[in-house]
């Protein structure tokens, strides 16, 4: 077990870490997928295997490979060979097409994309605008599923084919300083931006969640968060770290959630977004508190039904705050008393500020933007991935500035309470406004639009956006809804829709966009659930007459 301060930093090295295990416990029952149990020695001879093959397709140490894949064992041999060669994993929302999907692999200028065979026909939609790709690794299950053959100078090649090699550790000098993943996250006030992640920071994650759960050999992790996003590899993490074992799904199931977790005796989850409430939501039976679940790190906790969510399942809950660039900085107890609504108080590696506009820190009680300083060297980002100017910005004066407004208390809990950049948060997603207005924007006859989040029935937010039509332009909802579906992923889809004829505007002439979240739903507002229109993860809709 790693503990930050503590471990020599030699150790802070994330293929090592697999390595260690199957050296050790090489028989142990890691991980169950799709009613197979994989240990660590499989684990990490497919993670070698791999990467013996990328070093023979001519990938070396900080080449940039990205990833769009679903959790799948295969997903993990990926992660860990690209950590084992000291590769950077760009690892990619499954959910993106067109031109984010673009964005991401022009902004890392990856050179290889490692994807599952469904995402094959968005990334050929895209090759056109991405020069710099020049072969495509591609993961497929049956015979059916052909690859193409090369050509435009593009290579497409066989994962399985590709990672067929010898399976013995290979010898590579890595640094916990040295980069092991850019992951993109929700650009807030433009596009999507590249967290520089290092060996030591991706595993000081799974240190830290480690111990807000309180996570024990004896513990199963039930995991269904994607590995393009930092929670589920920490998840991952943390269970090798104690020796446990993880069950992992490729998305959350709301039928399948209770089911599993009896089927598998798993003790401990994390319910990012708003899961807590659906699964609240389901109707209650007299077998809700006969399950294994001990903990469940919610993000964040529903704190409107904290109480009777603990009593009706017979668990316990807790929170914290943080971000992919700073880690888990905050977090609750158990053993303590912490105020209702509050994200817990600073983790001990970390110095957590509510300042001011001027940086100065505002007294107990007073609101302001949540700032952040690490105590030990490697656990904060190292900055944004070819943006030095903003990654400059981010640290003014030497600290980590969130973008969030939070409050702390005289005891030090700290209150998260809204963002104070542009951002909506939809279902565990960061979703930026930005990119929703970009591409509302393209539709013929708009003049303007504003995208917002309104409060959602079960937790978080939805999607709003605030069109101003050209001068004699006539849209219909219905065909604006679909060109969002044809060009967002199916989280960043709008559910509504509201037509009108100018914005409101500061003296500056920016947007007044909390005068339209404060406005909420109107009876002018065209509601695609209203209409009988669903949206699908393959981003297609059904018309329920």
């Amino acid at each position: 077990m790693l503990k930050i301060g503590e471990t020599p930093q030699k150790f802070w090295v994330v293929g090592k870490i697999l390595e260690t295990r199957a050296a050790e416990l090489p028989d142990h029952p890691i991980l169950y997928w799709s009613g197979e149990k994989y240990t660590y020695s499989q684990l990490n001879k497919s993670a070698n295997q791999v990467a013996r093959g990328f070093i023979d397709n001519g990938i070396q140490h900080s080449d940039r490979v990205a990833v769009m894949m679903e959790n799948s064992p295969a997903y993990i041999g990926v992660w860990f060979g690209l950590a084992k060669l000291g590769a950077i994993e760009v690892p990619i929302n499954t959910a993106y097409k067109g031109e984010l999907l673009a964005h991401i692999i022009n902004s890392s200028a990856a050179n290889i994309v490692v994807i599952d065979y469904e995402f094959l026909q968005s990334f050929e939609s895209i090759l056109h605008s991405c020069p710099s790709i020049t072969c495509i690794v591609v993961n497929s299950c049956t015979e059916d599923e052909a690859i193409p053959a090369n050509k435009d100078g593009i290579k497409y090649k066989h994962l399985s084919l590709i990672a067929s090699g010898k399976d013995e550790n290979i010898e590579h000098d890595i640094l916990p300083e040295d980069i092991a993943c850019v992951m993109f996250t929700s650009g807030t006030t433009g596009p999507s931006k590249g967290v520089i992640i290092n060996n030591a920071f991706e595993l000081s994650f799974a240190v830290i969640f480690n111990e807000i759960v309180a996570l024990k050999p004896s513990d199963i992790t039930y995991n269904f968060l994607p590995f393009f996003h930092i929670a589920g590899k920490y998840i991952f993490l943390g269970t090798m770290f104690v020796n446990g074992r993880m069950v992992l799904r490729p998305r959350f199931s709301a039928n399948e959630f209770w089911n599993d977790i009896r089927t598998f005796r798993a003790t401990v989850t994390v319910a990012a977004g708003g899961i807590c409430q659906m699964i609240y939501s389901r109707t209650p039976t007299s077998q809700d508190s006969n399950n294994p679940l001990r903990m469940i790190y919610s993000v964040p906790n529903p704190h409107d039904i904290l109480s009777e969510f603990k009593n009706r399942f017979g668990v316990e809950l807790t929170e914290g705050y943080g971000s992919t660039e700073a880690n888990i900085v905050t977090y609750t107890r158990l053993n303590e008393n912490t105020p209702i609504g509050a994200a817990g108080r600073a983790a001990p590696y970390y110095d957590v500020r509510v300042v001011d506009e001027d940086d100065k820190e505002v007294k107990p009680g007073v609101s302001g933007e949540i700032v952040v300083r690490p105590k030990y060297p490697n656990i904060l980002m190292e900055g944004y991935f070819g943006l030095p100017e903003k990654s400059l910005k981010t640290f003014k004066n030497l600290w980590f500035h969130s973008g969030d407004r939070g409050m702390m208390d005289k005891d030090g809990y700290l209150f998260f309470l809204d963002r104070m950049k542009d951002a909506i948060r939809r279902r565990g997603e960061n979703i930026s406004s930005f990119e929703v207005e970009r591409i509302v924007g393209k539709f013929p006859g708009i003049s303007e639009v504003a995208a917002v989040g309104v409060p959602a029935e079960i937790g978080e937010e939805e999607v709003k956006v605030v069109v101003v039509c050209q001068a004699n332009s006539s849209i219909k909802h219905e065909d604006l809804f679909e060109h969002c579906i044809r060009e967002m992923p199916y989280f960043m889809v709008p559910r509504f829709i509201e037509f009108v004829n100018d914005l409101p505007r500061t003296a500056t002439q920016k947007v007044k966009k909390n005068e339209l979240r404060d406005l909420g739903i109107t009876n002018a507002t065209w509601d695609c659930e209203e209409e009988g229109f669903t949206i699908t993860r393959g981003g297609s809709t059904n018309r329920n007459l």
